[in-house]
């Protein structure tokens, strides 16, 4: 198992060279994160994103939920544009205690479709804001929810 061992600390040492070379110190990313994703209010959260930037409701954002999701625990959720140069998405769930679901940093070499699953404590709009040219887009999705998934009912 050399091989296994050398291919390991390969990729260790690149993960490190990487994170040297971004200059982002892992309190930095600590902060970010803990700013991100803590529990506040919706509106006051999605105003610190949108920061007096415009916001076009796009049709070449595709949001794909359920309708109804029979347990909000597991939410399947796709996302997926044709659009190139998407650089950031972010997906909000409005009524959750937490009310960023997730947010992915893209680059231009992968094509945006990324699929997962979500947490939703009730039934809410799932909204989705994706950075792209300098411009913000959304869209967003009702899902009826049958039984909440964060622990709150």
């Amino acid at each position: 198992m050399p091989s296994t061992r050398r291919l390991f600390l390969k990729h260790s040492g690149i993960l490190l060279a990487g994170a040297w070379l971004t200059g982002k110190s892992a309190s930095a990313v600590a902060e970010r994160l803990a700013k991100h994703f803590a529990a506040e209010d919706f509106g006051t959260l999605y105003a610190q994103f949108i920061d007096q930037r415009t916001v076009i409701d796009s049709d070449k954002l595709n949001l794909i939920l359920p309708e109804i999701a029979e347990d909000g625990a597991v939410v399947p959720v796709s996302i997926a544009s044709e659009l190139d140069g998407i650089e950031k998405l972010y997906l909000f769930a409005d009524k959750n205690p937490t009310p960023l679901l997730a947010e992915f940093e893209l680059t231009p070499l992968i094509a945006t479709f990324l699929t997962a699953r979500i947490k939703l404590a009730e039934s809410c709009s799932v909204i989705l804001l994706a950075e792209h040219n300098g411009e913000l887009l959304r869209t967003s999705r009702w899902v009826n929810v049958m039984r909440g998934g964060c622990g709150t009912g």
